[in-house]
Formats: structure tokens, C-alpha cells, sequence
């Protein structure tokens, strides 16, 4: 039923327009509809999965290859003073479309962003220490 209603799905069984700027088996990536800034792009897996962290890792790692090769593309041909690589995961995250897909978004001299927290050495440096703790539990896929 997920694959039924995913818009991303649609694109790349061809049922639903999307201005394509790269494809081939594993990845497809097209312009996002409504852009932050000309030039907003989205990489997307074919395979479905609803978040990034669902994805094994070789597959993730072969994803931001293309990420790289695409985000160079952009920042020439828009003549960008800067480029932003997001990806979000969850609905507190901002996540919209439940199909792992990398924004790449030019960005120009003046662009807004959100204000940065305010935190503090220690409270860093704990948030560091349980997400070193979790990393170590993980082996490479």
C-alpha cells in the first residue's frame, strides 16, 4: 500500500512527471517541484525504503556518490555561492515523502537559514559521548 501512494514510486515507475536529471538502475534524481532555490534537486534509491538509516550502508555510501557527482553539476550550471546536502528522517525531522531522498540545495550570497542553539562544552560533549557509545555497537555492512 506504501508503494501504492509514494509519489517518489510513481516517479520512477514513470506514472507521475518529474524533470529527470540523472538515471540508472539504483538511483534516479530529479528537480524538486517546489524548490527552496533554483537549481533544488533530489536524489532518490529506487528500492523503497522510508528512512536513510533502513538502507545498507553500500547502498547509502553508492548514493552519496552520485550526490557528490550531481551537487558539483548544480553548483556550476546555477553559478551557486554555496550548496546544502540534507536528508530527513521522520516527521519531526520535517520528512514528507516517507522514501529516502538527499536535497541538494544551491544557495546564494543573502539565502536565510535557521539560527543555530546555543549549547554548552558539557552538554556537547555528552551528546558526543552516547553517540561514540552507539557508533561502536555497529559493524559495516
Amino acid at each position: 500500500s506504501n508503494m501504492i501512494k509514494c509519489k517518489f514510486c510513481k516517479i520512477i515507475d514513470s506514472k507521475a512527471n518529474a524533470v529527470i536529471i540523472y538515471n540508472d538502475n539504483n538511483i534516479i534524481s530529479f528537480l524538486d517541484n517546489n524548490p527552496f532555490n533554483i537549481g533544488h534537486t533530489l536524489v532518490v534509491p529506487k528500492k523503497h525504503y522510508k528512512f536513510f538509516m533502513d538502507m545498507p550502508e553500500k547502498e547509502a555510501g553508492d548514493l552519496f556518490i552520485i550526490v557528490n557527482r550531481i551537487a558539483k553539476a548544480i553548483f556550476l550550471s546555477v553559478k551557486a555561492d554555496g550548496i546544502n546536502i540534507g536528508q530527513s528522517n521522520g516527521i519531526s525531522a520535517s520528512q514528507q515523502i516517507f522514501h529516502v531522498h538527499i536535497h541538494i540545495i544551491p544557495r546564494f550570497k543573502n539565502d536565510l537559514f535557521p539560527i543555530r542553539k546555543k549549547l554548552n562544552e558539557k552538554d556537547l560533549q555528552k551528546t558526543g559521548n552516547n553517540i561514540i557509545k552507539v557508533l561502536n555497537k555497529f559493524k559495516i555492512k
